[in-house]
């Protein structure tokens, strides 16, 4: 259990170091982000589908704010299409994660763990929680990204990757962008408290699940 840990804190660590390098450098911050949505609110639908797919698409390699892209895809396209455009952009972003990780994820991993025992230990807890580390992999910031880097450097089954991640992607993408479809400019206070409500229900279930298998 100690080397998943380990494994996991090394890639969350490795994915905060880009976002933070992100921010600091002024490639794309949080507040350009912000701007930029509101920028092109009046825009064609499909124009901001794309941009927000796109931006979702890139948290792999830019760290983008997830959640807050996620809300206010709600708030400019409605639920429907901002629900659609969310998950799509989620799912690509992790489908390159575990691509990427699965073709060059021996190498990293024999780098980020050096004992044979602890890549052995890591394989086989993966694959016995694979399902359940999917779907509440969106517990925490971070952590869904550093989950599909470990399916693919365990290369769990594709087809199962993607029918859990979905499953985990899907009711935290249909709170989010419900939320942000009805809240407004002058009263966000449904998306603060649903943003709120669904990283405690997650981190909750992320806490009881690992302390499960701990004993």
């Amino acid at each position: 259990m100690k080397a998943l840990v380990k494994l996991y804190l090394i890639i969350i660590g490795i994915f905060a170091l880009i976002f933070a390098l992100v921010n600091l450098t002024g490639i794309l911050s949080v507040e350009d982000i912000k701007n930029y949505l509101e920028q092109i609110q009046h825009a064609p639908k499909i124009t901001i589908f794309l941009v927000v797919m796109i931006l979702l698409a890139s948290d792999v390699f830019l760290s983008v704010p997830t959640i807050f892209i996620v809300t206010y895809s709600g708030h400019i396209l409605g639920f429907k299409l901002g629900l659609i455009s969310s998950v799509s952009g989620m799912l690509i972003s992790g489908t390159i994660a575990y691509i990427l990780c699965r073709w060059f994820g021996n190498k990293a991993l024999k780098l980020l763990l050096k004992k044979e025992e602890e890549i052995d230990e890591v394989n086989s807890l993966f694959h016995k929680m694979g399902f359940s580390m999917l779907l509440i992999a969106r517990a925490l910031p971070m952590l869904p990204e550093a989950t599909c880097c470990l399916s693919g450097m365990m290369r769990f089954n594709f087809i199962k990757f993607l029918l859990y991640y979905l499953l985990g992607t899907l009711p935290y993408a249909i709170v989010l962008t419900y939320l942000g479809s009805i809240s407004s400019s002058d009263n966000l206070t449904p998306a603060i408290s649903g943003i709120v409500g669904v990283y405690v229900l997650l981190y909750l279930l992320w806490y009881f699940k690992l302390r499960k298998i701990h004993e």
